[in-house]
């Protein structure tokens, strides 16, 4: 039972308080507002003196009790329709001591059928700050209770709420909030509320606007709605809204009583969350109460029985799915006393098929420690236990076969004996094979010796080589052919000069290092071309040079591209070239 400190904050003036008169029009209409959002609120409201008697009750509370005739609680104690009149007393002590009192109690109806409520009683003050009266409001939460109970067979809890109360103009403008309102806002301060359109205190505006639409179309709306507390955190509450009529039965305002829901909501989509993982298990899932019944089962295990109506397991001990009714009941007795139990049991499907499977169960517990059900999970193990029987066949053949042929074994063995000796003797020959052959192995040895030698020396030859025909390149080559670039000659002579001394120098450059292993796989017309290129001629110049086509030229570029590996690639082709003799 929770319980809340308790406010001296009165909404309203005391009616009928001749020391007190009304001050003007506008506060006795609020008056009027208020006890008429009071007679139609639709949770139950009650007035009564200090001494605990009842000196008013709203339609609701009447409803909620069983009756439509006031007199029939007017000025009886309200200690009457307490289930625990001892409860009772102490809440009413409470209230009088510290103002108010808020949580959850139990009572009869007239036709003595239980019923629980939610109740906020406050004392009511006069001018003076002197308590003239209490005042009860109380919500019948005994369908919600009986939801909670089912909650926590499943291991689930939903947290209490808190009720608010407000009361609204037509345009949606808030008039009043009581204490519990202000508290589940974030706030003690009445003007921090008042006077605001209750569209601000919602997350979706458009949504609080339809359902403001369906109050006043419908004349009421219940359902849960999200909104912001005074620090903007997100808050979630179950809002039962209504019209508030006149006598007239004109619509006057609107009158809301909402309760926080925000970690039930939270809870509940746990719930949810953790329902879907179970029904979705590949493992078979079943729960029981704690005489063996079950009362859930996932769709693995109806898979694993062999029928998909859930309606033909429900309710059946779970002793009638095992083939050996004696043994399933010690395990169920085993749960009971140590809290689980864990091994292989054999039951049977639907079909009469026998099926093994890997039992994992054990006892679920309240908070308290109490135990309400049982859960278990099952694994069909049945091909891994006819597995192991066939494996359990084969090992019996094969120990006959290990006799049979450790019979053969030891006639072989006195066969090898006698190869034994026979392989000494072979031994010994091969011993002395092993020594010439591990002599000749020393000569080889010194053979490769002597040609890394050679070959090493043959590389500084071909290096020496290198230089001497770079020398005499530099020496007998290009002087020549600078002196005839220098005598007079025709334009495509000159140009041959001018390839000739580019390759010459090329000769002496690391440009043909770089290039020889590219030119392997090109053609001597290729290479001619791809001198040309170097050169920086253009595709006319070096079809009239090598008396080509244009096109055949653009042939061989392409076909020295691809080779080069520049196919489809923004490489320009001369550049290429050069990078190889920089």
């Amino acid at each position: 039972m929770r319980k809340h400190s308790s406010s001296n904050h009165r909404p309203f003036p005391a009616f009928g308080d001749a020391d007190h008169p009304l001050e003007n029009k506008a506060i006795k209409d609020q008056l009027l507002i208020k006890d008429r959002a009071i007679a139609s609120s639709v949770q139950g409201i009650g007035i009564g003196d200090l001494e605990g008697n009842v000196i008013y009750v709203n339609n609701a509370a009447l409803r909620m009790w069983g009756a439509d005739d006031p007199s029939e609680v007017l000025g009886r104690s309200s200690l009457e329709f307490a289930q625990d009149e001892g409860e009772a007393l102490r809440v009413m002590a409470e209230v009088l001591e510290n103002g108010s009192w808020e949580g959850e109690i139990a009572g009869y109806r007239k036709d003595g059928s239980p019923i629980i409520v939610y109740l906020s009683a406050s004392l009511v003050y006069n001018d003076e700050g002197e308590p003239i009266c209490t005042m009860d409001s109380w919500i019948d939460i005994t369908e919600s209770k009986k939801t909670e109970e089912e909650l926590k067979i499943k291991d689930f809890a939903i947290a209490s709420s808190v009720q608010g109360i407000g009361i609204g103009d037509l345009e949606g403008n808030v008039r009043y909030v009581n204490n519990a309102a202000l508290r589940m806002w974030g706030t003690d301060d009445p003007s921090e509320v008042l006077g605001r359109s209750s569209l601000e205190f919602a997350q979706d505006e458009e949504e609080a606007l339809r359902v403001m639409t369906e109050v006043l179309e419908n004349g009421s709306w219940e359902g849960e709605i999200a909104g912001y507390r005074k620090d903007g955190s997100p808050i979630i509450v179950y809002l039962s809204a209504s019209l508030v009529y006149n006598d007239d039965g004109e619509p006057i305002c609107t009158m809301d009583s909402f309760i926080d829901i925000t970690e039930s909501k939270k809870i509940e989509e746990e719930l949810r969350v953790k329902d879907f993982a179970v029904a979705s298990s590949i493992n078979a899932i079943v729960i029981g109460d704690l005489e063996g019944n079950l009362t859930y089962v996932n769709q693995a295990f109806l898979d694993m029985w062999g029928d998909g109506d859930m309606s033909e397991v429900l309710g059946q001990s779970a002793v009638s799915f095992a083939k050996d009714t004696d043994q399933a009941l010690e395990v169920m007795s085993q749960i009971l006393q140590k809290g689980s139990w864990y091994g292989e049991i054999e039951g049977v499907k639907k079909d009469g098929t026998p099926i093994t499977v890997l039992l994992s169960a054990n006892l679920v517990t309240d908070t308290n420690g109490t135990p309400i059900c049982m859960m278990a999970a099952f694994v069909n193990i049945t091909i891994r236990k006819e597995a192991e029987k066939a494996l359990e066949r084969a090992n019996e053949e094969l120990e006959i076969r290990v006799a049979e042929r450790t019979h053969e074994l030891v006639a072989a063995n006195e066969r090898l004996l006698e190869e034994i000796e026979e392989r000494k003797k072979i031994e010994t020959s091969l011993r002395k094979t092993e020594e010439n052959l591990r002599e000749q192995s020393l000569n080889l040895q010194e053979t490769n010796t002597a040609l890394k030698i050679l070959l090493k020396q043959r590389e500084q030859d071909k290096e020496d080589l290198e230089e001497k025909v770079m020398a005499n390149v530099k020496a007998l080559v290009l002087p020549y052919i600078e002196k005839l670039k220098n005598t007079p000659t025709s334009r495509s002579q000159q140009t041959y000069l001018e390839i000739l001394e580019n390759n010459a120098q090329d000769m002496v450059s690391p440009y043909m290092k770089k290039l020889s292993a590219q030119y392997q796989q090109l053609t001597p017309m290729q290479i001619q071309v791809a001198d040309l290129v170097k050169a920086g001629k253009t595709t006319k110049e070096i079809s009239e040079l090598l008396n080509l086509s244009d096109r055949a030229i653009e042939f061989h570029r392409n076909n020295i591209r691809n080779k080069l590996g520049l196919k489809n690639k923004k490489i320009n082709l001369r550049s290429y070239l050069l990078s190889l003799s920089s």
